[in-house]
């Protein structure tokens, strides 16, 4: 019997579920502004570049703030970052001065802020719950992250943008700062100590979680794979409106609803990875996700019709849930506590750093030979990146 998970589990869960609420609500109205704005797929793709680019100025660094400084602080302090920054923007858009230069600042602030709260949460789901519920804690976490940040999230901030642009924002501004005032009431009702031993030099940290991922075969080509994964689809998302608005030919209304398919597939994947894995195994689980988004990107750029582009979009969702809650639920097996906010700050930064790239050539790329052979040979690069990944994942635990 599944033990309950406690107050601090559930407290955290609720303030991030806010963090993911205001992220939708920027993610579903962002891309639409920039696209009322300019229609170069180069311009657009360059606001999730810049968005992703903190992951590679400070992704390292907040790893090393994640096992040097009180989890629970950085999560709250990196919150209330963003709610400041969603807020000003909110008042300028409001005040009709909206521009490019605006939303890249925007993006890039906002990026600067993210590595730190996505480190500390997640490093500090092991000091919520024991390691058997590792897994069921992950869905819990993941399906909050698809119904508020995937579903809810975009589909709101797009309908309200196209009715009141400055609106989206503000309220994204008010999610994060519930999310800092709860973080905040728990931190201080709770406090837990520094997880590192000692105050080390934050050189020495980060080397050591440096080396712990370099030495593990199975993380490190995992990190690799998903780097790859991660190059394909932020392309994929950074030039997702124009897909919307001119491929599938729909108003720029219904660009939230299309992406929250997305989030639909996701909340599915979030309720059956766990037995998924039982069933399959940890292996398998893995390698599949890695073919289904292949799949998903062939069929994105090959069958522009409605149906099943969401259909594909489902299916994507659906194992990208998979993937994360089986990979993040292995990465937190089997690296020590103390070490954890570096070696994810690692992975991550492996993982992430092809974003901002990815972005930019899918923007070069729509412009060179269009949207739809962008996606497709996106999708053979990832069916190439799952082949590769068979043999070195042989060391991964297969529990059927």
């Amino acid at each position: 019997m599944a033990e309950p998970m406690g107050r601090r589990f559930w407290t955290v869960w609720v303030s991030s579920s806010a963090s993911y609420l205001a992220e939708g609500l920027i993610f579903g109205a962002l891309p639409v502004l920039a696209a009322s704005l300019t229609l170069d797929a180069r311009l657009i793709a360059v606001t999730d570049a810049l968005h992703q680019t903190g992951w590679l100025l400070l992704g390292l660094v907040s790893g090393v703030a994640a096992d040097m400084l009180p989890r629970l602080r950085i999560m709250w302090v990196a919150n209330a970052v963003r709610a400041v920054t969603a807020g000003t923007f909110a008042a300028l858009v409001a005040g009709g001065h909206a521009s490019l230069p605006l939303v890249y600042a925007l993006g890039f602030l906002l990026g600067l802020a993210a590595p730190f709260f996505d480190n500390a949460s997640a490093s500090i789901l092991p000091e919520l719950v024991p390691a058997a519920e590792f897994q069921r804690a992950n869905s819990l976490t993941q399906v909050a992250l698809a119904v508020a940040g995937n579903l809810v999230g975009p589909v709101v901030g797009t309908a309200l943008f196209v009715l009141w642009p400055g609106v989206p924002f503000a309220l994204a501004g008010v999610a994060y700062a519930g999310g800092t005032a709860i973080t905040v009431w728990l931190s201080r009702r709770d406090p837990r100590p520094v997880p590192v031993e000692g105050r080390a030099a934050p050189l020495k940290l980060l080397a050591e979680g440096l080396h712990y991922l370099a030495r593990h075969r199975v993380l490190r080509t995992l990190a690799g794979a998903v780097a790859i994964v991660n190059l394909v689809t932020s392309g994929a998302i950074a030039v997702a409106v124009l897909y919307v608005l001119y491929e599938l030919h729909l108003p720029r209304s219904t660009y939230g609803l299309v992406m929250a398919s997305f989030a639909i597939g996701a909340i599915g994947g979030g309720v059956m990875t766990v037995r998924l894995t039982r069933w399959l195994g940890e292996r398998t689980a893995v390698l599949l996700a890695l073919g289904a988004f292949g799949v998903s990107m062939v069929v994105l750029g090959a069958i522009r019709q409605v149906v099943v582009s969401i259909a594909a979009m489902v299916l994507m969702g659906f194992f990208s849930m998979v993937w994360n809650i089986t990979v993040n639920s292995y990465r937190q097996r089997v690296v020590p506590l103390t070490l954890l906010g570096r070696v994810t700050s690692v992975f991550r930064m492996v993982a992430f750093i092809t974003m901002p790239l990815g972005a930019l050539l899918a923007g070069l790329g729509t412009h060179a030979i269009g949207l739809p052979w962008t996606y497709v040979l996106g999708g053979f690069l990832l069916f190439a990146t799952a082949i590769v990944a068979i043999r070195p994942l042989q060391e991964m635990p297969n529990r059927p």
